[in-house]
């Protein structure tokens, strides 16, 4: 059964916005949808939105050992917010509607594949007939997507289920966050984390701390707020960033210095949830990569973590929530595990776990470990390739190790590339990331 996979890797109920986003953030993030090219089969349609090198396609047919010309690639014209978002104009635009819908029907596509099941690919998904035919369907359309991307939702869910979080609390006003941060967090010593209800991969997180020194880890800063009048003074200056405009409450969190951050990912069908795999989230300070399986599976309270990531799918799936759940934890210090918030959509091990199945399989959770890097800088494609192969670094199907190129370095200066390391342990992968950055050194990048 064929698919159409449309990466809207960011849209306004993800991130609120998106004029807020900055042009190299833009171009950075529509690089980046390559990797849902990972997620193909034979006969699917792909939506993105910047064309990608054809020899980029070629070597991901290539590794998943699929029919390339069996792919149809389509790219919309820009939008309103350039070449790097797939905005509700492009989208819906009726000449690319028109494409869509003649090669939707020439592969008789039965499932949408998206990102993020926002509005517009309801909408979308309505105009091309595939809405009959999407599990949930009636869920999304009525603005779930949204629901449950968001940290202010979560929270509540949590509650409901008894799940561990982080001590915290839904903000709506200035003066609530402050009494709360002041009297329960700040005044006893204990950083904070600021949260906007609506972003991703940490970049709508702030950390207030009562001291300096304390690293800002799955935030963009930390401001130093010692006393009453200085953190009044910051929630005024920020209030109407974090809120999004007054249209969105504040998560605040007390925030555990030195943790771990962890990630589970889980398909919500008709008949429950589906554990797909977890990992471990590589902060720079924000998210720059991931490392699978988690290496915090070996505590003794990790079974705990996946019973109560489950605990919140049930919930989820009454709703009418059909397809992936992302679910996000920290390990303190003193190793206690906390999950601090969900998203129902597509996330940024999604593909990674595709790489899992259709490239390395076996056991590949079991017996192997992935390793990604983000905004990485290679040589122009092929010649990265050739690199690889040379240098004995490319990724091999009969070892099953080795370094695979995730995504393409689609930018003139750099830094937009994407590498996953397949390795038999954890050693293994580091000397393998070390000969990658030599080689790719020895070549001027």
């Amino acid at each position: 059964m064929s698919k159409l996979i449309i990466s809207n890797q960011r849209t306004e109920e993800m991130v609120g916005d998106l004029g807020s986003l900055s042009p190299s953030y833009r171009a950075y993030v529509g690089n980046q949808a390559q990797r849902m090219a990972w997620c193909l089969q034979e006969g699917d349609v792909l939506v993105l939105p910047v064309a990608p090198d054809d020899h980029f396609l070629d070597y991901v047919a290539e590794q998943l050992r699929i029919d390339r010309l069996s792919i149809d690639v389509i790219v919309p014209q820009a939008g309103s917010y350039g070449d790097g978002i797939l905005s509700r104009d492009r989208l819906l635009d009726p000449g690319f509607l028109a494409r869509l819908r003649r090669s939707v029907a020439a592969r008789d596509v039965r499932e949408v594949f998206p990102f993020h099941f926002d509005s517009t690919v309801t909408v979308l998904s309505g105009k091309l007939g595939l809405d009959t035919v999407t599990p949930g369907f009636d869920f999304l359309d009525q603005g779930g997507g949204r629901l449950l991307n968001s940290k202010a939702t979560f929270r509540a869910l949590a509650g409901g289920t008894g799940v561990a979080v982080p001590h915290g609390r839904v903000c709506s006003s200035q003066e609530e966050a402050a009494e709360f941060l002041w009297e329960e967090l700040l005044g006893q010593g204990h950083p904070a984390i600021v949260k906007k209800d609506f972003h991703v991969a940490g970049f709508g997180n702030e950390v207030v701390s009562p001291v300096a020194g304390v690293e800002p880890v799955g935030a963009l800063r930390t401001v130093v707020t010692a006393d009453p009048e200085a953190l009044a003074k910051y929630l005024a200056e920020r209030w109407n960033w974090l809120t999004d405009g007054e249209r969105s409450p504040v998560v605040v969190e007390r925030y555990h210095v030195d943790s771990l951050p962890l990630c589970a990912e889980f398909h919500v069908k008709e008949e429950g949830a589906e554990l797909a795999g977890h990992g471990a989230m590589r902060m720079a300070p924000v998210l720059n990569g991931h490392v699978w399986p988690a290496p915090a599976a070996e505590l003794g309270g990790f079974e705990e973590f996946l019973r109560s990531a489950r605990q919140l799918c049930i919930p989820i799936h009454a709703m009418g929530y059909r397809g992936v759940v992302s679910i996000d934890a920290i390990v303190t210090p003193d190793q206690n595990i906390l999950v601090n918030e969900f998203n129902c959509r597509v996330s940024g091990s999604t593909h990674a776990y595709h790489i899992g199945e259709h490239v390395v399989g076996g056991n590949y959770l079991t017996d192997r470990i992935l390793v990604e890097q983000r905004r990485c800088t290679f040589p122009a494609f092929t010649t990265a390739v050739r690199i690889l192969a040379e240098s004995g670094l490319a990724y091999d199907h009969a070892t099953r190790t080795g370094v695979l190129l995730a995504v393409e370095d689609g930018s003139d200066a750099g830094g937009f590339g994407e590498y996953c390391v397949v390795a038999e342990n954890a050693e293994q992968a580091e000397r393998l990331e070390a000969a990658l950055t030599r080689v790719f050194t020895a070549h001027g990048k």
